[in-house]
């Protein structure tokens, strides 16, 4: 029995009608105002991008930049150095003192026009204190998404390695515990409630992300090879679609653990678009997050953690060398949830989160400021896949 995926292709007509319009209008002007045969993937790319992500609705006029036209040009250079993947802002004006199609594109018709590195890093600073790349992708979602149903939304995290100190943490030691029973009388203090209990009370996605850290710190992860490695500094938590579209995207510390924004996660997603399954491996094992996807209204399809897993203590007795199996909503008595036909879906957050890495700059940041990076290369992700559809 085959996945059925969603025709969604009928409900993009506007999409549709916009591209069009690049390929009929803009696209010839462009080529007869720069003189050039034909554009390359990157520059096509690059146009699309920039036409429907619309940032320069977002930029406000302070006193970082020379003017107004220059704050609209380096945020359109904003996105460019997502899509050209270039790691450094030296290396983005580098390539436009010389690429004249890239200049133009970006606004600055001369080379001396250009601002200098400092205005440059001043301006990527406070677009990242603005959001103005998450506002950017929050708009286009819903003016060309929201009104779509998918099937499937598959959370993940990744690691995002920075160049900076973990911050310090100060743990609080605990009062050493008394062994043996405790005397008559005695009251044993309660334990400190986990983020998905606290979020668990929590009514609104702010609320949730306050108990999440942002601090760059240090983080432990079990590769795919079943190798423990560490790194210094953040995570960038991914909700995606069908069609590899990242709908969500909230950053916090390398130390935060998956599950603890997996909530916030799928609240907000719920929020942009319809869809029915949610799909997460065993990092997000709690009957929390299953409750909680269920209230939404939704599927949650979730791998076993041995270690914690309230179901296979409660619901399944098996012997050492059985394989883990858990019951699937009552249609089968028992599968395996790395064969389920919906689990498998949940590559495509992994394909995401090499798009980002490989293609949109989220490989290696060798400055302060993650979010920079990661915001903008989401936008560019989220409206590159969601052309797909239709061209």
């Amino acid at each position: 029995m085959g996945i059925i995926v969603p025709k969604i292709y009928s409900n993009l007509s506007k999409m549709w009608t916009k591209v069009l319009n690049l390929e009929n209008s803009l696209f010839p002007e462009l080529k007869e105002s720069l003189r050039i045969e034909e554009f390359s993937n990157k520059e096509s790319k690059l146009i699309k991008i920039l036409d429907f992500a619309e940032i320069e609705k977002f930029v406000t006029t302070t006193s970082l930049t020379n003017s107004p036209k220059d704050r609209e040009q380096i945020a359109r250079a904003f996105i460019a150095k997502s899509v050209y993947n270039f790691q450094t802002t030296r290396d983005l004006i580098n390539r436009l003192h010389v690429d004249r199609t890239l200049r133009i594109l970006c606004g600055w018709r001369y080379k001396n026009s250009i601002p200098s590195e400092a205005t440059f890093s001043r301006a990527f600073k406070e677009f990242s204190e603005l959001e103005i790349a998450q506002k950017a992708h929050e708009q286009f979602v819903a003016e060309y998404l929201s009104k779509k149903t998918f099937f499937y939304n598959a959370t993940d995290a990744t690691k995002i390695p920075l160049r900076e100190k973990a911050v310090k943490v100060e743990k609080v030691k605990p009062k050493p515990k008394k062994r043996g029973r405790p005397k008559k009388g005695e009251i044993k203090e309660p334990k400190e409630p986990t983020i998905l209990q606290q979020q668990k009370e929590m009514q609104t996605v702010e609320e949730k992300l306050s108990l999440v850290s942002t601090h760059c710190g240090v983080g432990i992860k079990q590769n795919s090879k079943g190798n423990r490695e560490a790194w210094i500094g953040g995570k960038l938590h991914i909700s995606v679609v069908d069609g590899d579209i990242p709908i969500t995207a909230f950053y916090s510390g390398a130390n935060v653990h998956d599950s603890s924004v997996a909530l916030p996660l799928m609240q907000e997603t719920s929020k942009r678009i319809n869809y029915f399954y949610d799909l997460q491996d065993a990092g997000y094992d709690a009957d929390i997050i299953r409750e909680f996807s269920t209230q939404l209204g939704h599927r949650p399809i979730i791998d076993i953690n041995p270690k914690n897993s309230q179901i296979l203590r409660d619901k399944i007795a098996l012997k050492r060398d059985e394989k883990i199996k858990f019951e699937y909503f009552g249609l089968m008595p028992f599968i395996e949830i790395k064969d389920d036909i919906h689990y498998k879906q949940r590559s495509m957050v992994e394909r995401v989160n090499k798009y980002l890495k490989d293609d949109f700059g989220c490989n290696t940041i060798f400055y302060q400021g993650a979010t920079k990076v990661a915001s903008v290369g989401i936008l560019s992700v989220c409206i590159h896949q969601s052309l797909k559809l239709v061209t």
